[in-house]
């Protein structure tokens, strides 16, 4: 498992050691574990495997960010690496900056980026001598190196880059798109511009192969679209480790996931494993019900009850005869979970089942067309963590416009601004609902609703294992069958998923209970390498992925 951290309680896990006097100390610890990744990818750029004659760039800010770069690269410089610091503020770490410089390294000043940044800022005296450099011979010194070195700006930074910075960014991206050969990008603690608490990631940034931070994963390293840009994550311990507070989000990795899904003992019985109901498809849409119901039997549900029109009960049969199937409504049957909305539209009959099971006190995962109408009983009071919203951005979208509609918020964000902060969206829509929301993405994330009365904190997880080519029809009805299984389990055995960690108890254990569902459909995702993965054939890569060991 990794933890996510904010920006701000990394530096408060620093700040004691900062006090003492040991600023010196962790920059070195933090630098030298940034010059090992460093070296590792020029000794993958040199055909020989050697340091020496291989070329580094470092983009330097005025902060520690910039002054981790710079001890950095005087360690590269000292193992044979040609190093050149472009110093993008008025100012630079001027001990950093002496210890580059008295190996040989190399430091100029990038024209017009003082100005940018502060018209009336005048250059610190260390570095007012320092020859300058125009954005055009700034970017033939990053496309002409092996190796370029973000330390622009760090976890304290907001807003992204700005000035000239920002245009040599934009220049050098476009030099990569057309360029089949580039140098490795590697990201000091954070690529620059990325807000380290949200993963927020206004353009320009420069996308890294991979970065090295520094204490703990910050937020950013874990949910989209931050993750996106950081490449391969590599934690330097530098100290403080033991002095951080509790992480903003948990990231689930493969082998939390196989580890911690429920599997049955010798005393288990079908209802104990979990009996879950299944309101899904249409006449119009009997794929949903089939895909969801032949998901949830090979994800081993102990028991699935479908309720549906007679044609789709015939289709469901087909493919998985164990489904026991009826036009039942949903107080009629007797379940552990359900699972209602995929497929569900212009069906007054199915319709009226899931606002059925909207209304009842069992846990749900309610996915497609039962995502309004959840919206709307809002209206009436907060749905309880044990709803699960599993909508995608666009989805999403139109809860929070029927929220705002029913007075619930004065703020309903569009597609574009949930994508470009997921985390905060996600956690607002399972604040404001009462519910336990999946918002599917190409990092997942899910947030409880926590309970500011109770003083119970939101618990907030990502998934990000997934492959590319689950973004097509279907996918969300395989994942929906996922999560109905494991929600049905942990509706019978409340304390099933405990050894994830204290969060993942009482109201905890719904959040926990989505992101398991959501790991297993990815790892289900890449079972047989990249490619295509039709929602048939992801249901059935399901069992394989369950009957991996637990790791």
């Amino acid at each position: 498992m990794i933890d996510g951290y904010t920006g701000a309680s990394v530096r408060a896990a620093e700040q004691p050691l900062l006090d003492a006097g040991y600023g010196d100390i962790l920059m070195r610890r933090a630098a030298l574990g940034l010059s090992r990744v460093c070296e590792t990818h020029l000794r993958r750029a040199n055909r020989k495997g050697l340091l020496s004659g291989t070329t580094a760039i470092i983009l330097v800010g005025s902060g520690n960010n910039g002054g981790d770069g710079l001890w950095a690269g005087s360690f590269l410089r000292r193992a044979g690496v040609m190093v050149t610091a472009i110093l993008t503020g008025s100012k630079a770490h001027p001990q950093g900056l002496k210890a580059l410089r008295a190996l040989g390294g190399s430091v100029v000043r990038l024209e017009g980026q003082d100005e940018a940044s502060d018209p009336n800022a005048e250059p610190d005296a260390s570095i007012a001598g320092f020859h300058t450099v125009d954005r055009g011979q700034a970017l033939s010194k990053l496309t002409s190196a092996h190796l370029v070195v973000d330390a622009v700006l760090g976890t304290g930074a907001s807003g992204g880059l700005r000035g000239e910075v920002a245009a040599l960014v934009q220049d050098f991206n476009a030099f990569q798109r057309t360029s089949p050969t580039g140098p490795r990008i590697v990201a000091c603690d954070v690529v620059s511009g990325v807000d380290a608490d949200t993963g927020e990631a206004p353009e320009p940034v420069l996308k890294a192969h991979a970065t090295v931070t520094f204490g703990a994963a910050k937020v950013a390293h874990v949910v989209a679209p931050g993750e996106q840009v950081s490449g391969q994550l590599t934690v330097i311990p530098i100290g403080i480790e033991e002095r951080l507070e509790d992480p903003s989000v948990f990231r689930l990795e493969a082998r939390d996931i196989l580890k911690a899904w429920p599997r049955p003992t010798p005393t288990d019985t079908k209802y104990t494993r979990g009996v879950l109901g299944v309101v899904a498809g249409t006449p119009s849409y009997p794929g949903a019900a089939i895909m969801s119901t032949n998901a949830a039997v090979n994800s081993g549900a102990g028991m699935i009850r479908f309720l549906g029109d007679a044609t789709t009960r015939g289709m469901v049969l087909a493919q998985s005869p164990e489904v026991v199937c009826s036009d039942d409504q949903p107080w009629d049957v007797h379940v552990q979970a359900w699972l209602a909305g995929p497929g569900v539209a212009d069906d007054e009959s199915q319709s009226a089942r899931v606002q059925a099971v909207i209304e009842s006190p069992e846990p749900a995962v309610l996915d497609a067309g039962a995502l309004t109408p959840a919206a709307q009983a809002v209206a009436d009071g907060r749905l309880g963590a044990q709803k699960i919203l599993t909508p995608h951005a666009g989805e999403l979208e139109q809860v929070f416009e029927w929220l705002k509609g029913f007075g619930v918020t004065d703020d309903a964000p569009d597609r574009d601004r949930i994508e470009a902060a997921p985390v905060h969206w996600a956690r607002e829509a399972a604040r404001l609902t009462g519910a336990t929301v999946l918002l599917k993405g190409a990092t997942t994330i899910i947030a409880s609703p926590g309970s500011d009365e109770d003083g119970v904190e939101q618990v907030c997880l990502s998934i990000g294992q997934a492959s590319p080519w689950l973004a097509t029809a279907g996918s969300g009805d395989t994942l929906a069958g996922i999560l109905g299984t494991v929600v049905a389990h942990v509706a019978e055995h409340p304390d099933a998923l405990r050894n994830l960690g204290a969060w993942a108890r009482e109201d905890g254990r719904w959040a926990a209970a989505a992101a398991l569902g959501a790991g297993v459909h990815a790892l289900a995702s890449r079972v047989d390498g990249e490619g295509p993965v039709p929602p048939t054939v992801l249901a059935a890569n399901v069992r394989k992925v369950l009957r991996t060991t637990r790791q």
